[in-house]
């Protein structure tokens, strides 16, 4: 199987993160390291309450907060979690992924990046929250190996707690990892790589989904919409090749170095990981 982290990002890409972020000597106050886990897993990028894209990514059993300059801060309250995907508007930061171990499907929420309490996590089978954005996460009950077998989601009520919602029309994407997911004026617009590019289907509800036409040959990592448009950003299938675009219209190859991994996108900038830094390119027009 794919593993939504090697396919969209590159183990090289992950190994040359591994090398850039220094080692720490203790976790934050009331976290504690996981030392049976050194393995590095990005979850993507997001705006912080500052205005800063930060990169939230997995570092000698911690999460950790990279910046454009490289420095590094870290978080507190995600011990054991395998996190997935991550997504913020400035005031609330949302990550998700599952509980590590035999997973279950959570989300996490923070008011300043740095500090996270979960929020919600699915009882009674195997499943993990792969792709969140505005207020919606999906996922999937997963087989031991971790492959997707059936779609679930998860919705923000206006209360603030999350609540799980039924699914109609995306059936047929059962077997794919979601990897984005973002709100736009009609509703929302969510995202599942395959062998051959992405599928995407848009929802007025977050519960009933209507197939669009597919990007064929790129995998998206990413998706928002900024102005009247939607954009995306993913890496080529075939060679990687970062790409950038808008729905509907012509793909483009962002001003980023050609082995930049997609990591998401985050207010009006694109996040690229490269050399194992964050960098960042205005959303393309």
């Amino acid at each position: 199987m794919l593993d939504r982290r090697t396919f969209v990002l590159g183990a090289a890409a992950t190994a040359a993160l591994a090398g850039a972020l220094p080692a720490h000597a203790a976790p934050a106050s009331g976290d504690t390291p996981d030392t049976a886990d050194t393995t590095n897993h990005t979850a993507g990028v997001f705006t912080a309450p500052d205005g800063a894209t930060l990169l939230l990514t997995r570092q000698d059993g911690h999460w950790v907060l990279l910046d454009e300059g490289g420095s590094v801060r870290i978080t507190s309250g995600l011990a054991g979690a395998d996190l997935v995907d991550v997504t913020g508007d400035g005031t609330r930061a949302i990550a998700v992924g599952a509980l590590a171990g035999d997973p279950v499907a959570a989300v996490w929420e923070s008011t300043d990046a740095v500090t996270w309490r979960e929020v919600r996590r699915l009882h009674g089978v195997r499943s993990e929250f792969t792709a969140v954005g505005d207020g919606l996460a999906l996922g999937s009950v997963v087989k031991h190996e971790r492959a997707s077998v059936v779609r679930i989601a998860a919705r923000r009520t206006p209360s603030g707690t999350w609540t799980t919602v039924p699914l109609r029309g995306l059936e047929w994407t059962d077997g794919l990892t979601a990897t984005a997911v973002t709100a736009t004026t009609g509703g929302w617009i969510a995202a599942a790589v395959d062998l051959s590019g992405t599928v995407l289907h848009t929802s007025p509800d977050g519960v009933t989904w209507t197939a669009r036409p597919r990007l064929d040959g790129v995998a998206v990592r990413g998706l928002a919409q900024i102005g009247d448009r939607v954009h995306w950003v993913g890496n080529e299938v075939v060679d990687a090749t970062p790409l950038a675009g808008v729905l509907d219209a012509d793909r483009t190859r962002p001003a980023v170095p050609a082995d930049a991994k997609a990591l998401g996108v985050a207010g009006t900038r694109t996040g690229w990981l490269t050399g194992g830094r964050l960098i960042t390119a205005e959303a393309t027009r």
